[in-house]
């Protein structure tokens, strides 16, 4: 739908699609995209694979393991039922302020995204610490570090990644939630805020996040 309006657009026609609902199915693709399969894809490759490879029947804390898995059940069912529900956030999938702020985006989309967002990422912090131990402490006793496979290697340094990583998403999601439901101004150019602090906030998560990927493969 994205391609075909910006086709149709590009050669001096109308799109079918307006700026209200490009917006949506933009953002809908990003957040959809990087937060709802490229991340959940690596984990259950981890899940299936890490497992196998160091010689241990299960990962260190199973019960973490499926209430991580849980986690991102409850934030895919929220950012999904904002399709139907109301509108999907129209901010990217970024969800910069003062775009994000409530004078901005008074509709449900973006309580949805901040929601959904939140609860998910929680859920891969637990992944990242639960693979982050069972690699250090469940191999076999004749595999040292330096004899583990690739992946496993690659499935370590990424949960590495997500341990420094996804606590800062969590910590800027919480400011910008103050900021929409409290009219605090931690992202707001108003008494003292400054929306580039949501920016470099959110990209340093955002690099490690997108890096996770491009590891994996």
């Amino acid at each position: 739908m994205m391609r075909a309006h910006q086709a149709i657009v590009s050669s001096g026609q109308s799109g079918f699609l307006s700026p209200h609902h490009y917006d949506q199915i933009i953002t809908a693709h990003g957040v959809i995209m990087i937060i709802f399969m490229a991340t959940p894809f690596i984990v259950g490759l981890m899940n299936l694979i890490v497992p196998l490879q160091i010689g241990a029947r299960d990962v260190a804390f199973p019960f973490l393991n499926s209430l991580s898995f849980w986690l991102f059940m409850v934030g895919v069912v929220l950012i999904n039922l904002s399709l139907g529900i109301g509108e999907f956030a129209q901010t990217g999938w970024t969800a910069y302020p003062p775009l994000s702020e409530i004078q901005y985006s008074p509709g449900v989309g973006v309580d949805y995204w901040i929601w959904s967002i939140q609860i998910s990422g929680i859920g891969t912090t637990l992944t990242g610490i639960n693979f982050f131990v069972t690699i250090l402490r469940m191999r076999a006793p004749n595999m040292p570090m330096m004899k583990m496979p690739v992946f496993t290697w690659t499935s370590f340094c990424t949960n590495v990644l997500i341990i420094a990583a996804f606590p800062i998403l969590t910590v800027t999601i919480f400011l910008l939630t103050l900021d929409r439901y409290l009219n605090t101004h931690f992202f707001t150019n108003d008494m003292g805020g400054n929306m580039m602090m949501y920016i470099n906030l959110f990209w340093a998560w955002g690099h490690p996040e997108v890096i996770l990927g491009m590891e994996e493969h």
